[in-house]
């Protein structure tokens, strides 16, 4: 323990140690990086069931951040709560039941919005929202790359950016290897790599191969992606939680419709290509509405 720092707070401690945390720590590590205000408002035992693991393990996973046990994790928690840290004001993981007033539901699930994009957002760095849109504009080829629910986002990033210059590519391509698509990435392009929970585990293979081809990354993703955000040149945190089972994306769309306008601004080429295209949407009638 003789690397911990006593002033890092509970999520720093977490990503630092995050690769050599076994299993059954890392289900409790996950829980409390995506929202480590819930220490403050769980007791061990609410969070061991929240992570589905064992007392025994939470005891081991908190001696190994350094602390001398739970509460004094907690107590480190809320006196940051008091300074205003603002990744520690919000916690609540407890969902609606049967008996919730219909404008309760919406009441939850707006603060949980809203809760989700400030963090989001406030949480953005200027200087590197604006290195990754000058890497954007001046790389000369885009990798996109999405799995599962990130395909989504992968594929309006790629739409998007497809309007706003050339050699914009989405990957894996339909029925296709993804090694046969990236074996010949280089410095000269760039990834952009999705990677919101749950993710595959081809996404570290990919990361690495990146690395080794000295390829930069852009990291889009939640708080848990403490593996390979080490890796990435850019990183885009986005805050997923819900009221709900399932993680709400309000915050990953927010990011990429901001990012896409930053990168409309600064590109000297964008507004010259749209209306080269509207052009042709005109001679075609496709969007005419007749």
């Amino acid at each position: 323990m003789s690397n911990v720092n006593e002033q890092d707070l509970l999520d720093t401690r977490i990503r630092a140690h995050y690769e050599s945390v076994p299993p059954s720590e890392k289900r409790l590590a996950d829980l409390l990086l995506s929202f480590p205000g819930n220490i403050t408002d769980y007791s061990a035992t609410e969070l061991c069931e929240l992570a589905k693991t064992s007392r025994a393990a939470a005891t081991r996973f908190f001696s190994r951040l350094g602390y001398k046990d739970f509460n004094d994790a907690r107590r480190q928690a809320r006196e940051a709560k008091q300074w205003g840290t603002p990744v520690y004001q919000n916690s609540s993981l407890r969902t609606s039941d049967s008996k919730t007033s219909q404008s309760q539901i919406i009441s939850d699930h707006l603060n949980r919005e809203q809760a989700n994009l400030q963090r989001t957002l406030e949480g953005i760095d200027v200087s590197t929202l604006r290195s990754l849109v000058k890497a954007i504009i001046g790389k000369k080829r885009i990798r996109i790359i999405g799995y599962r629910n990130n395909r989504f986002f992968a594929e309006y990033l790629h739409r998007q950016l497809s309007l706003l210059r050339t050699d914009v590519t989405l990957h894996p391509g339909a029925n296709q290897a993804i090694a046969e698509e990236l074996f010949d990435i280089n410095q000269d392009d760039l990834l952009i790599v999705f990677a919101l929970r749950r993710r595959t585990p081809i996404i570290e293979n990919i990361v690495e191969l990146a690395n080794q081809q000295q390829t930069p990354i852009a990291l889009i993703a939640d708080p848990t992606a403490a593996t390979i955000e080490k890796h990435a040149t850019w990183k885009l945190n986005c805050i997923v939680h819900s009221t709900s089972t399932l993680d709400s994306y309000t915050s990953v769309m927010s990011i990429l419709s901001l990012l896409i306008s930053h990168l409309f601004a600064e590109s000297p080429d964008a507004l010259s290509r749209l209306r080269a295209i509207e052009t042709i949407h005109e001679q075609f009638g496709e969007l005419s509405g007749k």
